[in-house]
């Protein structure tokens, strides 16, 4: 019986990158189990897992660890497997024949017998003693219990072993390599036999890779085995293949906002053109108005430029109300334009103006409009409130507690939904706004946090605003520039936007 794949192995450190996604079978009926020595003659087999697991193993580890990991993830059975001792002549010896034998290759190490009676093996090709330096083969003869041993042939030559040599699977199995980094040698024996092929990755986030993407969404049930530290934690390697695998694209194509893409977006609300540009005109109107503005910048940069709505979904309101002096606006209301947005390539950004209700709660609220792959999130602190505030009688606050709770709950949101990552706005035009904001958790994989700089008035005014809000900012964020058509003295045009506004922004707003 076939003894099932833990869901993740990953060992880890600082090192270089490679992904293996791979399925296939090849087998050839056997019923003889591992410790019965008459089975040495009968036909081998090489089963693929096809269990959908991810890990990450560190070509920097030991080879045994590291040739340990792959087969448990990539393998549910190998009758024949050369096992080698630690030495690199022995290693770069049995890993020729493995390969002409389309068998995979275990290192002598602490797992070894215990991953051989995981994948059922019962014939071992020994490579042991090729050099002065490597161990003596019969320092280890009872290592194998009552396997049948083949001993490796001196020079160049493949043992003769019945059954033996395997084709690998046709399914095509893949291997994505980080650009410049080389392959354990020990590995490739084993991903030769699963039929995999080299394929270029240029950045550890694989979600950025439209080829890791088509590898991915052909063969979903593959296991995905990731060399190198850089591709991060088992937790978040994982949630990236299951994101790479089922998410729904973005407008321009590609998962991860930023850097990849620029935003430019129209603000305001449905009802009324007081409170921006979106309620001078229908969602049809405003589909047209914003693609024309992305177009704009588009002719003027070599970034994908996406156009964008920020609609305010909350209204900070001079009216108590429920208490909260915030009008909700209803979900049926803004549904009708997040689908015109939709349907038009155009990203939306749902506005939160809580006053003495909080983000979170909120947040909640228009949870149903958030599970839409384009609809992200911004936090308005102008209009957050303390009890016994009311607005425009100061500027409005929020503690980082606040903010990170409601990034840990859209985060959860994105997981649970296998949705792209989302994008969470952070309106900002002084540093008292965001209290301890260097405290903000950006180790939230399924969000990126945006700072918004509000600040109007002269373009000097501005800069000043911009360049006190970057200071201190947390490695990670991404930073939003908005032009107050009114307000500003004077507006930038769009060209002055992408030429005196640096780092260049990635969210431009029209308000």
């Amino acid at each position: 019986m076939t003894t099932r794949l833990p869901r993740r192995t990953v060992l880890q450190s600082a090192g270089a990158a490679v992904v293996v996604v791979a399925t296939g079978t090849v087998t050839a009926c056997s019923s003889h189990s591992p410790g019965d020595s008459s089975s040495a003659k009968a036909p081998h087999e090489l089963t693929v897992s096809t269990a959908g697991a991810a890990a990450v193993v560190d070509p920097k580890g030991t080879p045994a660890a590291v040739t340990v990991a792959a087969t448990r993830l990539l393998l549910e059975r190998a009758s024949a497997v050369v096992v080698t001792s630690t030495h690199e002549t022995d290693i770069t010896a049995g890993a020729a024949t493995a390969r002409r034998l389309g068998v995979p290759l275990l290192v002598a190490g602490p797992e070894l017998v215990g991953e051989l009676d995981r994948l059922g093996t019962r014939t071992v090709i020994r490579y042991a003693g090729r050099s002065p330096q490597s161990p003596d083969p019969a320092a280890v003869p009872d290592e194998f219990g009552k396997r049948e041993v083949v001993e490796g042939p001196a020079g160049d030559g493949v043992p003769e072993v019945a059954g033996l040599p395997l084709e690998p699977p046709t399914d095509a199995a893949t291997v994505l390599l980080l650009e410049g980094t080389t392959l354990p040698a020990a590995l490739a024996p084993l991903l030769h036999a699963v039929g995999a092929t080299p394929l270029a990755v240029a950045a550890p986030d694989i979600r950025r890779s439209a080829q890791v993407r088509a590898a991915l969404t052909t063969r979903p049930k593959a296991p995905v085995l990731a060399v190198g530290a850089r591709f991060g934690a088992e937790e978040v390697f994982a949630q990236r293949v299951r994101t790479t695998t089922h998410a729904s694209e973005l407008p321009g194509g590609g998962l991860v906002p930023f850097p990849d893409r620029m935003m430019v977006a129209l603000y305001g609300h449905p009802h009324t053109a007081d409170l921006g540009m979106l309620g001078e005109q229908s969602a049809r109107e405003s589909v047209v108005r914003a693609r024309a503005l992305a177009k704009e910048y588009a002719a003027l940069t070599d970034t994908v430029v996406v156009p964008a709505f920020e609609l305010i979904a909350t209204i900070a309101s001079s009216v108590r109300g429920d208490g909260s002096y915030s009008t909700r606006t209803r979900r049926s209301e803004l549904l009708p334009w997040i689908e015109a947005a939709e349907n038009a390539g155009v990203y939306v950004v749902l506005d939160l103006q809580p006053g003495r209700s909080d983000f979170l709660t909120q947040a909640k609220a228009y949870e149903e409009l958030l599970v839409r792959p384009w609809v992200g999130l911004a936090l308005d602190p102008e209009w957050r409130l303390k009890p016994d505030q009311v607005h425009l009688k100061q500027i409005g606050s929020v503690g980082i507690e606040e903010v990170n709770e409601v990034g840990a709950w859209l985060a959860g949101l994105v997981r649970a939904h296998d949705l792209p990552p989302k994008v969470l706005t952070l309106h900002q035009f002084n540093l008292r706004m965001i209290r301890d904001r260097e405290r903000l958790d950006t180790s939230l994989d399924e969000i990126q946090w945006l700072v918004h700089a509000d600040g109007q008035g002269t373009q000097s005014e501005k800069q000043e605003t911009w360049k006190a809000l970057r200071r201190n900012l947390p490695d990670g964020v991404w930073l939003g520039w908005k032009n107050f058509e009114d307000e500003d003295r004077p507006m930038l045009t769009v060209e002055q936007t992408l030429e005196l506004v640096h780092p260049r922004p990635s969210f431009v707003s029209y308000q």
